[in-house]
């Protein structure tokens, strides 16, 4: 058997393969925290989404419902919605979400393209993070 002390050269080379074996598993937990929060991010965002979606698609079914009602109601401009008296109406220039999104507002906006014809575009906007806002638009045309 070959039983010789560990030489300075030897234990000099240990410290090195520690701190290579140190260097690589601190790269793979970074890696695996940021996939772990990128798949987060990503999850909230297909469920804000979803739910943004939902609302922005109300809001063209609450104009389709004022037009309905009377053609005249869809009066160009910005607004917010609200229900009176069982019935859709506008109100407002845009319409507080943050109990269903982060700083969520939705916005009806009437646009004029002709005397029987109306644009009307549905905006959805919150925050998903500080730095990160998101929005959805969606549009339709209503004749009278």
């Amino acid at each position: 058997m070959n039983n010789q002390k560990p030489t300075l050269y030897n234990r000099g080379q240990s410290l090195v393969e520690l701190l290579v074996a140190i260097g690589i598993f601190a790269l793979l937990l970074s890696f695996l925290a940021f996939f772990i929060i990128d798949s987060y991010l990503t999850g909230r965002l297909a469920q804000e989404m979803t739910i943004a979606n939902f609302l922005a698609e109300e809001g063209l079914e609450a104009a389709i419902s004022i037009r309905d009602n009377s053609f005249l109601n869809l009066a160009a401009g910005s607004y917010g919605l609200a229900i009176s008296e069982n019935n859709w109406a506008f109100q407002g220039g845009e319409e507080d979400l943050n109990n269903l999104l982060n700083q969520g507002k939705r916005i009806i906006k009437i646009e004029d393209i002709d005397s029987r014809r109306k644009k009307v575009t549905s905006r959805v906007t919150w925050q998903l993070t500080d730095l990160r806002p998101e929005s959805v638009n969606l549009i339709t045309y209503l004749t009278d």
